[in-house]
């Protein structure tokens, strides 16, 4: 116990501080400069150490950048699925987890466009591609609830195509996460916003006859 009574930090706080500021770092420049333009160097100096300490947190740009996707898709994954965990229609769930995907938007900025630039290296980089395919299978598990919720409380058939549901909702979203990562903020939002409009009014699919 230190003097006056207080405690001291526990061992290993600055050390994980340090470790999320250097994935918070990469993953804003690496979204800025793309993957083969960032260098370690430069990310250290950015989070405010020196070119050899971040070694100590990532043994090399790669595994560092994979982890920081990793990190950030899980967590945005979790707040997806947390979002959609309401009583309601499978509309009305859907809306809920389009309104937290721009929440997350708004808390990681970079996340869409250093998805982005992972894209591009997956072909290099197979660590890059598993991470890609780990994403989507989870949205797929998280399609895939919703609609078994969808039928079990008589919305959809029970004959309804799942996999072809679950596809069109998976390339929805994809398909605003890549324009979230060409546009403006504001736009992304309007679009969000459209399409929940189009969800209120419309259907996601067949209802049980």
């Amino acid at each position: 116990m230190t003097q006056g009574g207080k405690r001291g930090r526990p061992a290993g706080v600055d050390g994980e501080q340090t470790r999320r500021r250097i994935m918070f770092v990469a993953a804003e420049y690496v979204a800025e400069v793309g993957y083969a333009n960032a260098t370690m160097k430069d990310i250290a100096g950015r989070a405010g150490i020196t070119g050899a300490a971040i070694y100590r947190y990532f043994p090399s740009k790669k595994e560092l950048v994979a982890a920081t996707l990793d990190e950030t898709m899980n967590s945005i994954l979790s707040r997806l699925d947390l979002a959609t965990q309401i009583p309601g229609t499978l509309q009305q769930r859907f809306v809920a987890l389009l309104e937290e995907s721009l929440a997350c938007m708004r808390e990681y900025p970079a996340a869409t466009r250093l998805n982005e630039a992972v894209q591009m290296e997956a072909g290099r980089h197979p660590e890059f591609g598993e991470a890609l395919v780990a994403r989507q299978d989870a949205e797929e598990k998280l399609y895939t609830r919703l609609i078994d919720d969808a039928v079990r409380h008589g919305e959809l058939a029970e004959d309804v195509d799942r996999q072809a549901l679950s596809d069109m909702l998976t390339s929805l979203t994809w398909g605003l996460t890549h324009l979230a990562a060409t546009v403006s903020r504001d736009r992304h939002a309007a679009a969000i916003r459209q399409f929940e409009a189009l969800l209120v009014s419309g259907s996601l699919g067949p209802r049980r006859a």
